[in-house]
């Protein structure tokens, strides 16, 4: 991605698909954030046999050209929508799809997705490419349900799940700071749970809650200080009994948003989002915000620079 000052919000899109919904949270949070959008489009590698070089010359360039006709139609749309001040910039970059678009991600200031069907009863989610990118983008990536409308009325709360003040810490205050952009109250929310047979005998009736208040206490105190930060912004603290992701799912119905961190994994490989995070991220109704835990907005480096298609920036 061009390394520009602010950070572009980036919306990722794919010829053929229709991605309104990305374009228009985009457009809303360039507007709140003061900065430009930058669109990308990544085209995988055709493989073919020996010999098929001529053909692989056609198709490499019928895929140019269709992809950089859907990145002049999103321009256009976003330009309409955003006015023409708002600066553009669109890039065809070339890989798997996957780590070529969290390459692309390293200079953004958020990621914007669109998914097919999220959130919506008997169907199945196809988030093979969002997931991936969540998992390993530096930035935060937003994904958005396909049906969403950001300029249509919604509940003014940014649910943010919590665990405790120190692996949650970023994403709390991330979830504060989108908060404020948003004129939103933020809620966070602590799900506990111990087991189903466990907490039918034990936690049934007033036992339930009284340890409902007296995990919203715990919660309220480890982010006293947080919460202390952001006088302007309203704050209300919920400890709800349930599993993490039914209860986040629950709280998504009337949000804003859900912000969530992934995981903090041990080992190079293998899915980063966490089992909560992955299942929040199927069956939410409002879009989530994933960010990682350990706020790699503090990191200094850069990337390599990376070769790219520059007929399409702009």
């Amino acid at each position: 991605m061009l390394e520009i000052e602010p950070q572009k919000v980036l919306v990722c899109v794919s010829p053929g698909e229709d991605c309104q919904a990305t374009l228009d949270y985009a457009v809303a949070e360039a507007d709140r954030r003061g900065c430009g959008i930058h669109l990308a489009l990544a085209v995988r590698p055709v493989l073919v046999g020996m010999g098929d070089v001529a053909d692989l010359r056609i198709i490499d360039g019928e895929w140019r050209k269709y992809g950089t006709d859907f990145l002049i139609e999103c321009e256009q749309k976003v330009k309409a929508a955003a006015g023409t001040d708002v600066q553009v910039s669109t890039e065809i970059a070339h890989g798997a799809v996957v780590p070529t678009l969290v390459d692309v991600s390293r200079n953004a200031a958020l990621v914007v997705m669109q998914h097919h069907r999220m959130g919506r009863p008997h169907h199945v989610p196809s988030l093979s490419i969002t997931n991936g990118v969540a998992a390993r983008a530096e930035a935060p990536v937003a994904a958005v349900p396909d049906d969403w409308q950001e300029r249509a009325q919604h509940a003014d709360v940014v649910v943010v799940g919590v665990e405790d003040a120190v692996s949650s810490a970023w994403v709390a205050e991330w979830a504060f700071e989108e908060a404020r952009r948003l004129g939103s109250l933020v809620r966070l929310v602590r799900a506990w749970f111990f087991s189903a047979v466990f907490d039918a005998d034990v936690f049934a009736g007033e036992a339930g809650l009284i340890q409902s208040a007296s995990v919203r206490e715990e919660v309220q105190r480890d982010f006293a200080d947080l919460i202390k930060r952001f006088p302007d912004v309203s704050c209300e603290v919920v400890a709800v009994h349930g599993t993490p992701a039914d209860v986040l799912v629950g709280q998504s119905h009337g949000a804003r948003r859900v912000v969530m961190g992934r995981h903090d994994p041990v080992a190079p490989f293998g899915s980063h989002l966490g089992p909560v995070t992955r299942a929040v991220l199927n069956h939410a109704s409002c879009p989530v915000v994933v960010l990682d835990p350990l706020g790699t907005r503090h990191l200094t480096g850069r990337a390599p620079a990376r070769a790219v298609d520059a007929s399409t920036q702009s």
